[in-house]
């Protein structure tokens, strides 16, 4: 696995938007592994309370599992990206087997905004798959799903990492769905006080 490529450490060779450039002071908000039932109803309903439209990378297998969810995401105005088909770990699965998850056809394979699974990927699988995806990555993470970590830790922590065009990182699912509903209602305010809006990343963003 020398080849793994992790978000945190950026690789010359790798194209993909960590943080968007030259746009001021706007921050994009991204869900990952949804959707889930009870969770992404709850996200909604925070970010349609003010009005706000966010990127969501979905998995293809729960997208099959909740066409009703998905739906609602879309026709809500937000972003829908792709995050593998089940949410394989390359240090954990076998090359082909990690390959055929992410090719595997789905209601979001076709998408075209791509965040492999915990940001890692090998070098061949970016090349092989770079012609369909723009690659998504981050430059700063909740840790949302963290149960060690506070609502006001995590608002700590986005605080003083958040900085003009972060990609920001929270989770679509139940195991961050405690933090997560309790931190994004106040990122959203925290961040409209320091004069931010909120974008969605598109094929142009850079």
């Amino acid at each position: 696995m020398a080849l793994t490529l992790f978000t945190r450490f950026p690789n010359p060779f790798l194209e993909g938007i960590r943080r968007v450039k030259n746009v001021g002071k706007v921050v994009y908000i991204t869900f990952d592994d949804g959707p889930t039932q009870g969770v992404t109803e709850q996200i909604l309903e925070i970010l349609d309370r003010y009005s706000i439209k966010a990127t969501f990378f979905c998995c293809g297998n729960k997208a099959d599992e909740h066409p009703d969810l998905l739906k609602k995401i879309s026709d809500a105005g937000h972003v829908v990206g792709y995050h593998s088909y089940s949410h394989s770990d390359i240090l954990k699965t076998k090359p082909s087997e990690w390959l055929a998850d992410v090719e595997r056809k789905s209601a979001v394979s076709e998408m075209k905004l791509f965040r492999p699974p915990y940001g890692r990927i090998l070098f061949r699988h970016y090349r092989k798959l770079k012609s369909k995806y723009k690659f998504v990555f981050w430059d700063v993470m909740s840790y949302d799903y963290d149960a060690n970590r506070t609502p006001e830790s995590i608002i700590d922590l986005l605080g003083k990492s958040v900085r003009e065009g972060s990609v920001v990182v929270f989770h679509d699912n139940e195991k961050s769905c405690y933090n997560t509903i309790k931190v994004l209602p106040q990122f959203i305010e925290l961040m409209k006080d320091r004069g931010y809006d909120f974008g969605k990343l598109t094929m142009d963003s850079r």
